[in-house]
């Protein structure tokens, strides 16, 4: 029910951002402003739903990170490098593409491991370890992964937006888990607004979608492009999650989460670096982001489905 909402929270909210930007468009200072402080507050609440205390949960199993590490740092760049080669002609769609793919899942993803009876400990002390590796590695990637077409002289506004959008928010939220540990109201207080997390996040994808789309109203069906792209990133990453399980000797619930984990993607923390690329060349590229949160949350309606057909528990 929670997850049901959830996914509505989301998908309402791009509808709202798409008929804001569309019907009522709205050039302003304070726009930008409000969204930025709302990229921030998404941030703060993604970081503080984290088990960024669980570390050693992780480091535990050597086997779940290796096979962890091998899909989003292997396998999805080689997928990801593969699809965007479609879209040469269409740089800004190629270029979110790879952003996009490249980012490890952050939320959803852990939701549908729980859904589908995988081992959400296996993998969920190792989110705060891609979070950082997303932040540095994920722009550099994707710059050596796009044949040129993105440019380092591209990246110094976005790395500003990691310190001030990303860095600044999470260090916050890391300081809250740290206090919350000998300090009852505080652990409370973050309780409490991890529950909300879906509302910032909805709030942030809102408000970019409201400043994006109004100049690029005629490039809407172009984004049409990147569905048969991503739908066929989720078919790929199916078998080759679980065939790095396999090749890890893992058990079948760890089996369930490394396909899923690496299946699922970090598009809601990359909304505040797409956002900070030149809009004149990029502006397109946080719509792409959003349009694969579309199909990844139809996509994962699908994995907690499948995944444990593909991968039944041995006492079944």
């Amino acid at each position: 029910m929670r997850s049901s909402l959830s996914t509505a929270w989301i998908l309402l909210a791009i509808a709202i951002g798409l008929g804001l930007g569309m019907f009522l468009p709205w050039e302003s200072t304070l726009l930008e402003v409000v969204t930025w402080v709302a990229l921030g507050a998404m941030v703060f609440a993604v970081v503080l739903g984290l088990p960024l205390l669980s570390l050693g949960k992780a480091i535990a199993k050597p086997r779940v990170l290796v096979a962890l590490f091998a899909v989003n740092l292997l396998v999805v760049p080689a997928v990801a490098f593969i699809l965007s080669r479609v879209l040469w002609q269409h740089p800004a769609l190629q270029v979110g593409l790879l952003l996009v793919l490249l980012a490890p899942g952050v939320a959803l993803s852990l939701t549908t491991v729980k859904q589908a009876g995988g081992d959400v400990e296996s993998v969920l002390g190792a989110k705060p370890i891609l979070l950082v590796g997303q932040l540095v590695v994920v722009p550099l990637f994707a710059v050596g992964l796009s044949g040129g077409v993105l440019g380092f002289d591209d990246l110094p506004d976005t790395f500003c937006a990691i310190l001030g959008v990303i860095v600044l928010p999470a260090s916050i939220a890391v300081i809250v888990q740290l206090v919350g540990v000998r300090q009852a109201s505080w652990a409370g207080a973050r309780q409490t607004l991890t529950r909300y997390t879906v509302v910032f996040i909805a709030v942030a994808v809102a408000l970019s979608l409201w400043v994006r789309v109004p100049a690029h109203i005629d490039d809407l069906f172009e984004l049409l492009r990147l569905v048969p792209l991503f739908f066929s990133f989720l078919v790929l990453l199916a078998p080759l999650g679980l065939l790095a399980g396999i090749l890890a000797s893992l058990t079948p619930s760890e089996k369930r989460a490394i396909m899923i984990v690496g299946a699922g993607r970090g598009g809601v923390i990359m909304l505040p670096i797409v956002m900070a690329l030149d809009p004149e060349m990029w502006g397109v590229v946080p719509l792409v982001v959003v349009m694969h949160l579309v199909i990844e949350i139809l996509g994962m309606m699908v994995y907690r489905t499948i995944v444990p057909e593909i991968v039944p528990l041995e006492n079944r």
